[in-house]
């Protein structure tokens, strides 16, 4: 399935479900109050243009149907906004969600769990006309780069195989452009607009076929467009929902028309499928130049041989919980999570805390996906402590293996 962003976030209703059924429904019955509605998010990848009320209108079947197998009424929500809907993830405030895979993937660690996938897997390209001299990646350094919208699947993964690296986009390319869709990222190319181009395989294809170029990099493949459920909701709706779309009932008309979404067969998704993305883009690098980076036993080695821990957390954070003998040294974190980030945004008040230089420290924060640690030992270093050791799996890492906390 390939789906489009739309310019803002509405709700809306499951087309009158209740209205005829309640209607009919004994005086007892109607007094009984009715079930909350679900909510229902969805975002898709920009691949064109688009105008709310088309989006609405081509994604009412599937709110019918959900609804209809549910017993329960669906409110479905669009939104063209990535960095809110990745907020909703982590708040639980939407019960079902469909969306890209790194929109699934984040949800997976905020208590969703996923249904499906809805065609397969799919990869971004990185495209070049045919006159151009660039023939790889290395080839395009400190050339002009185009990208669909900054919160699509497409720059999330160009971001999260660089961030993977140890590289960073904006420093890579002299310059970076983002467009509203994949389309007009193409047209940008075949204008000169942009020298490479990042967008959906398949539509570089179809580009390919009607314009002189070729591919010079392919990120791997994610899971396509999927559905995700809120573990918090009632397990005999998720189970209904689950099974609607593993196995439909092909003579309900409502399942019938989705086929209008390109919605024909969903595939069991598991959390193992949105391993690898899961990984990138917002995950911290797993290589950081001249820092060792270590594990929790090394941690431990490393303050028993006069190691200093800091825990670079917020301050409630640490007072909530913290890792045993760790000290709280915040980082105030303003700048962008990234490799190349600009310290100049941030505050952190390492040098009035350690004059030593020689002095080994240790810092961790939340996990993986955590910059702030990984930012406070790029900092350090800067400021020309030696011994630097980041811990990057952090207070989760700690807390999985049993060790001690306070």
């Amino acid at each position: 399935m390939r789906g489009i962003f739309v310019t803002s976030f509405l709700v809306f209703g499951s087309a009158g479900l209740a209205g005829a059924a309640f209607a009919a429904d004994s005086p007892a019955r109607r007094a009984k109050p009715a079930p909350a509605a679900v909510a229902m998010s969805i975002t898709q990848e920009a691949s064109e243009e688009a105008r709310i009320a088309d989006m609405f209108e081509a994604y009412a079947p599937l709110s019918k149907y959900l609804s209809e197998v549910a017993g329960i009424e669906i409110k479905m929500g669009y939104s063209r906004n990535m960095t809110e809907e990745l907020q909703r993830t982590r708040t639980g405030s939407v019960g079902i969600l469909v969306g890209p895979a790194h929109m699934i993937g984040s949800a997976l660690r905020h208590g969703f769990e996923p249904v499906g996938t809805f065609s397969g897997a799919e990869r971004m390209a990185f495209v070049v006309q045919e006159g151009s001299p660039i023939k790889s990646l290395e080839d395009a350094r400190g050339k002009r780069l185009g990208l669909p919208s900054a919160d699509s699947l497409a720059t999330y993964l160009a971001m999260g195989e660089f961030n993977s690296k140890g590289l960073q986009l904006k420093s890579y390319f002299a310059q970076i452009k983002n467009h509203s869709s994949h389309d007009v990222t193409l047209y940008a190319l075949t204008m000169g607009a942009v020298d490479v181009a990042v967008v959906e395989y398949s539509l570089a294809q179809k580009w390919l076929a009607t314009n002189k170029g070729r591919v010079i990099f392919e990120t791997k493949s994610v899971p396509s467009s999927g559905i995700a459920l809120n573990s918090a909701l009632d397990p005999k709706v998720r189970q209904k929902i689950r099974e609607a779309m593993l196995s439909p009932n092909p003579k309900r008309s409502s399942y019938a028309k989705l086929a209008s979404l390109g919605i024909t067969t969903v595939a069991a998704a598991t959390e193992a499928d949105y391993r690898y993305v899961s990984t990138l883009g917002y995950f911290t690098p797993t290589v950081l130049s001249g820092i060792k980076i270590v594990k929790a036993e090394e941690v431990v080695d490393l303050r028993s041989k006069g190691a200093t821990f800091y825990d670079v957390r917020i301050e409630r954070e640490y007072q909530e919980k913290h890792i045993k003998g760790a000290i709280s040294l915040p980082y105030a974190e303003k700048s962008k999570k990234e490799v190349g980030f600009d310290a100049s945004q941030d505050t952190f008040k390492l040098t009035d805390v350690v004059k030593d230089k020689d002095a080994p420290l240790i810092f961790a924060c939340n996990g993986e996906e955590c910059w702030k640690s990984y930012k406070a030992s790029v900092w350090a270093q800067k400021e020309g402590y030696k011994y630097v050791y980041w811990f990057r799996g952090g207070f989760p890492e700690w807390k999985g293996k049993n060790l001690p906390l306070e």
